[in-house]
């Protein structure tokens, strides 16, 4: 369990190959864009079901953002919500994916966490742009940028409460530091915030808590436990 979530794509692969190809079945799979994204960097999930045999349509979840913060393109106000739309052959499909896909966040001060086989951290600029259509297959759009909230449960919800502590224990053995805590200070916020100007110093590095686990590294993978 300590070790999983650095090679969480392996194991998220491991299971589609042994419960859904295996068995001949269809799956929808949910994960974050970073997992599935093509062309931006390089991944994991998608080339190895590929190689299993596994026939993928790539759905992203996007924004009517298309540059940095303040760059919206308005041709989406006329869609209708929510919407699939296909990124081939059309206007949507030639923007750049890192903005639709973060809301803006995605600028030229993104960076990228990256640790080798040693286990050395390194903090690199993000790769060249890559158009939406080369991206994914098609976009999930549920609204303007600005319509969209957050839900979360609330640290004076889940302290004390069997559920607050179940999390906390997951929190744990993920190898997050106990300052982490669970639950968000409002139930309610903006999905994608005003970013803050940096610092004269520069953004934070990554890997201080608490972003990434301690027990992200090049161990090796742990055996796969026999299918139930």
């Amino acid at each position: 369990m300590t070790r999983n979530l650095s090679h969480r794509d392996e194991w998220y692969t491991q299971v589609v190959k042994n419960e859904v190809l295996a068995k001949h079945h269809r799956a929808l799979l949910i994960m974050g864009w970073g997992h599935f994204l093509r062309g931006q960097m390089p991944t994991y999930i998608e080339p190895h079901l590929r190689q299993a045999g596994a026939k993928t349509y790539l759905i992203v979840f996007g924004t009517n953002s298309v540059g940095g913060y303040d760059d919206l393109d308005h041709r989406f106000d006329r869609w209708p919500t929510p919407v699939i739309v296909s990124l081939a052959g059309n206007w949507v499909g030639e923007l750049p994916a890192m903005p639709v896909v973060s809301g803006g966040e995605g600028g030229p001060h993104m960076v990228i966490f990256r640790r080798d086989a040693s286990g050395k951290e390194s903090l690199e600029p993000p790769p060249a742009p890559v158009k939406l259509k080369d991206a994914a297959d098609a976009v999930l759009y549920l609204g303007p940028r600005d319509s969209l909230t957050e839900v979360s449960m609330t640290k004076a919800e889940l302290e004390g409460t069997p559920y607050g502590k179940e999390i906390q224990r997951r929190v744990l053995i993920q190898g997050f530091p106990s300052e982490v805590g669970v639950g968000a200070d409002k139930a309610e916020s903006p999905q994608f915030p005003r970013p803050q100007p940096e610092s004269s110093t520069g953004p934070p590095p990554l890997s201080a808590p608490p972003y990434l686990p301690r027990n992200m590294g090049p161990s090796l993978l742990p055996p796969r436990p026999p299918s139930q």
